[in-house]
């Protein structure tokens, strides 16, 4: 057949053709995956406490009263404050009203307070406890005891203090002497006098049962020469204390 030849041709061809041609190419997509950096934040985690027994109950802290300055104060009216624990002593200041004034001491039997002098804080002096209000803490104030009476104020006088004796021819009559001692308190004094003519006369003792003052005498008859001439009063006990005056003899 004349067809023949043409297919056969035509096959060629095509084959050839079919070489030039690239061959087709499948292509897959990739897929492009991006992976955040931020990684989320996780949640924190908080144990689930324990069951843990709590602390027994300890007893509250004792709170301390801090201790109030004791002082005393008067009643009704100004009192005495005296130089020792009872009404035998001597005023030697005074608590009025509307003053307090801090309690240092006690008397033995507590009826007496030892209390800094409200006039002069260098001393201190007694007053009653019946008469005056006590407040702050009593407790710890001491017993204090009572001072020692003394013999503050002396005095001598002569009588008479001037002798006249016409032509220095005697006798002589005797002169007395008056002496004043004043005590704080209840003592005991011991005294005596002394003259410049004839010396030391006898010793005397003189119990006082309150503060105040008592009058001592002795009478002496000195020696008949004109002069000046001094008497003393001196006391012994409890103290040392005396006290001078004179006498004149004219002829």
């Amino acid at each position: 057949m004349r067809y023949q030849p043409f297919l056969a041709s035509l096959l060629l061809v095509l084959s050839v053709l079919a070489c030039n041609f690239p061959s087709a190419a499948v292509v897959t997509p990739t897929a492009t995956i991006f992976l955040s950096t931020n990684t989320p934040a996780q949640p924190s985690f908080t144990p689930i406490p324990s069951n843990t027994a709590l602390p027994a109950a300890s007893a509250l802290p004792t709170i301390a009263n801090t201790p109030t300055v004791p002082v005393a104060s008067p009643k009704d009216v100004a009192v005495n404050c005296r130089f020792g624990p009872g009404t035998a002593w001597v005023a030697i200041s005074a608590l009025n009203i509307g003053q307090a004034s801090q309690i240092v001491g006690k008397s033995s039997d507590s009826s007496w307070w030892n209390i800094v002098d409200p006039f002069n804080s260098s001393r201190n002096c007694w007053v009653s406890a019946s008469v005056t209000n006590a407040s702050g803490n009593l407790a710890p104030i001491p017993v204090v005891q009572a001072p020692t009476a003394s013999v503050t104020n002396v005095s001598v006088r002569v009588d008479p203090g001037t002798i006249a004796v016409a032509g220095c021819v005697g006798p002589l009559l005797p002169v007395k002497f008056t002496g004043t001692i004043e005590v704080n308190g209840p003592t005991s004094v011991k005294w005596y006098f002394d003259t410049q003519q004839g010396g030391a006369l006898p010793t005397q003792t003189t119990d006082f049962q309150t503060f105040g003052s008592k009058e001592v005498t002795a009478e002496y008859t000195p020696t008949l020469t004109a002069g000046n001439y001094w008497v003393r009063l001196i006391v012994t006990t409890p103290n040392s204390v005396q006290s001078e005056t004179r006498y004149t003899i004219q002829c």
